[in-house]
Order: C-alpha cells, then structure tokens, then sequence
C-alpha cells in the first residue's frame, strides 16, 4: 500500500455548504480548499452541474496521479500533517473501511488520472447540506451556520463573507438576516441525479449546518425505502444533537447501519461556551437517548479540540469513562472513549495559539489523566486509546507555535464576541485568568 494512497478520489464525491464539489473535506485546510472547478475556473455545483462530470476535474486528476506515484498533494496537506503528529488521519481510516486497493485503482485510472465512471461509480457521499444551523459555535461562521449571520455582521461591522464561490452578502429583512447562496440542497436536478445513482450508494455521510433540520433529507430517506434499498445503504450524520426527533429514529430503523457523529465536546459551561446557545441540560437528554437506542444505530463524541476546550478535554473523558453510564456512545474496541478532531482553523482557535505557560498547564492535565488511567480498572483498549490521544495531541501542540502571530487576533476575537453573546471566557474557562486581558501574556 502506497503511504498517500487514498480511495476518496475514486469513489466517492463531496459537497461543500454552499453546493460546490470538493476533493473532500480534509481539503479545506489547504490551498483553494479543495474545490473541482471547470477550466474557466468556475466551481463545479451540485444545484447546477452534472455531477458526473465533475469526477474528472483537473485537480482529482492531478491527485490520483499524485497518490499512484506515492506522493503527497498539498491538497492533502492536513492527513499528511496529522500522520506525521501521529494521530490517525482520514485516509488512514478510509483505506480501513473500503477495500478499493491500490493495484485496482491503477487498473481503472488513466494515464492522465481519468477514471473509467462506469467501473467505479460513486459508492460514497458527503452531503453538507447548506449551512442551517441554530447554533452559532465559536470555531465556525456563516458558511457552517445561519444563526451566525447577525454576529457575523456585529463582529466585523460588514455584511459581506467569502466563501469558495466568491464574496457573499447577508441580507436584512424586517429584523432577520438571511441569504439564499446555501439553498442547493431544494434543486430538484440534484436530488433525481443522487437518487438515479441509488443502487450503486453504499454509504452517505450527512452534516450542514445541522443535517437533523433539512426537511428534504427526510423525503430522500424515505425514497431509499420506498425503492427498497434502504437495507444495503449505511447512514452517517455529524450533527449537534440539539434535535433528535422521533421520526428519524423511525426512518433509520429502516437502513443497513447508522452512524452518528455526536459534536459534544465539554461538559456543561464548557461545551455552551463553545456551541453558543446550545443548552447542556437539553442536550444530554438526547445524549442518553442516542445511547439508548438499538444495534444497528452505533454513536460516537466527535470533541472538536480548540484552544477554548483543551483543558477540559481529559475530564471529559474521565466524565465519560467512569459517570456518564453510556456503554452505547463509542463502544467500539478501535474508539471506546471519544472521537477527538483538532480543529485546524482558524488558526487563531487552534491549540497552538497557546502560550507557553497553558501550553504546560495542558501537559500537567494529560499526565494526570494517564495516572488515573493507569491506576484504574480499565481494559487494554481503552488504555491504549487514551495514550494514544493524549500522546498525538501532545505531539501537535508541541510542534509548531501560532502565538507569535495568532495569540492577539484570538484574545480580540474573544472579547468581541463575549461581548456580543454577553458571555465570559474567564467565568466559563477560569485557566484563561491573567492571560485574556491585555491580549498578552
């Protein structure tokens, strides 16, 4: 196996909150995010393109050829990044779930890196389905999440963002903000083209904005069984858990498996300081009931590390290990505490962006934990499992410093928009005392 080979460009096919088609989305962190552009440079879009046609843009050409003759893409530059911190990367773990290998990825690619379609077809999507949301969480903004609209505009005293189809205006109408551009989702032409390709679907992973809230998602669901696919067809979600309504749980009764990423990653002041206006308290209702539900259904923590939660990561899992009582939510022997993904950008949210001195505080807090680990009545799996996530993140952090350059852009962020939100990061996130003031140390 090649170290860079990857079956993502070859059966799979991704699409951005805004409806633009992407490599995937590990590609966001790198130069042009990964988007598939026709040769004019206009983004190829599932509200208007063929998606098809889209398989053999130049860049997915350009990769496969890349990953053929063992080399890595800077489209690929956050795996690299994460294998090299030691922490297991998406390709790692999509080379474990398809069996797609290297000597048949060759046999269908052409010189150029075209794939033969009718030989591969796509048997795996990533849906963002636009960016509907009613959280407003402090690593995201208006291209993840509508409620962040008003904030947005308080925060940078403009109206306009940029997304990968160019700058984006947020309109005002009668005391609500709102804009159409992440609307792809109701396109007919989309929907008939995903639904010709059903018998060939062996997995969907669904996200947003938050996925539970699109009304069209639910007509799909119900088409896979109606056409009586469903049973052959694996679900996978990423969503807030804010909504957990009864008749998704009733849908996914119907399908092969359904997983479900659940994005909680603190406890109480923590996990509402940074998923702003979730309410912990409602939360953890659908938490226990996530847990509580049958075989087919297998749930994960997907804790998105930020430099607002890392002190806390630890005892979260300690929460998770020895109170929460959830034996369904990571009951895998691969994951058996949490799912943890660093979060990249923006740089200034990033674990790096620490002095030195909460850097070290973080270090004392791991070793603590792994001393509870070791003296406690815990399996081989989980043990290894907690060094492993202490070991790589400790590895990241440690590697590269974003201080110099980040630390006062993340001190001003902050501030701002404690103000806005009428919060406070030291009374949420008291080891942030005597650094959060000045902006400096």
């Amino acid at each position: 196996m090649s170290d860079t080979f990857c079956p993502i460009p070859w059966n799979f096919q991704a699409i951005r909150s805004n409806g633009d088609l992407r490599v995937c989305c590990q590609a966001n962190l790198s130069q042009g995010q990964g988007v598939l552009r026709h040769k004019n440079g206009q983004p190829f879009n599932a509200e208007r393109d063929n998606l098809e046609d889209a398989r053999n843009s130049s860049l997915l050409k350009q990769v496969r050829r890349n990953m053929l003759q063992g080399t890595w893409s800077e489209t690929c530059t956050r795996c690299r990044q994460e294998e090299s911190s030691g922490l297991n990367s998406r390709r790692v773990y999509e080379n474990e779930r398809w069996p797609l290998t290297l000597e048949e990825a060759k046999e269908w690619t052409d010189e150029n890196g075209s794939i033969q379609q009718e030989k591969l077809p796509v048997v795996f999507y990533d849906l963002r389905f636009g960016n509907l949301c009613n959280l407003k969480c402090r690593m995201c903004g208006p291209t993840d999440s509508s409620a962040w609209y008003e904030d947005w505009v308080q925060l940078h005293g403009s109206n306009i963002f940029t997304d990968t189809s160019g700058p984006i205006a947020i309109n005002e109408y009668k005391g609500r903000f709102k804009t159409s551009a992440y609307d792809w989702h109701l396109s007919d032409s989309f929907w008939q083209q995903i639904e010709k390709n059903l018998s060939n679907i062996q997995h969907i992973y669904m996200a947003g904005g938050e996925p539970l809230l699109i009304r069209r998602h639910y007509d799909f669901l119900q088409a896979c069984i109606d056409r009586g696919f469903s049973k052959k067809i694996s679900l996978e979600y990423n969503t807030n858990l804010t909504k957990l309504p009864e008749k998704v749980l009733h849908l996914w009764s119907d399908f092969k498996s359904v997983y479900v990423g659940a994005s909680i990653d603190g406890l109480e002041s923590i996990f509402e300081y940074q998923r702003f206006p979730a309410k912990w308290s409602e939360v953890l209702q659908n938490i226990y009931l996530l847990n509580q539900q049958p075989q087919n259904i297998l749930s994960w923590f997907a804790y998105t590390i930020t430099a607002y939660n890392i002190f806390h990561l630890t005892e979260f899992m300690m929460w998770k290990l020895s109170e929460s009582g959830l034996n369904n939510i990571n009951r895998t022997r691969k994951r058996p505490i949490i799912t943890p993904h660093i979060a990249h950008n923006p740089k200034h949210l990033n674990i790096r962006v620490l002095p030195d001195p909460l850097k070290q505080l973080v270090v004392k807090r791991f070793d603590k934990f792994n001393t509870w680990i070791d003296s406690g009545d815990f399996n081989k799996d989980i043990r290894d499992q907690a060094q492993a996530i202490t070991k790589s993140v400790l590895n990241y952090i440690q590697s590269e410093s974003y201080y110099d350059d980040y630390w006062n852009e993340f001190c001003d962020y902050t501030k701002k928009l404690d103000n806005i939100r009428k919060q406070n990061l030291v009374e949420s996130i008291p080891e942030f005392r005597g650094y959060i003031q000045n902006g400096s140390v």
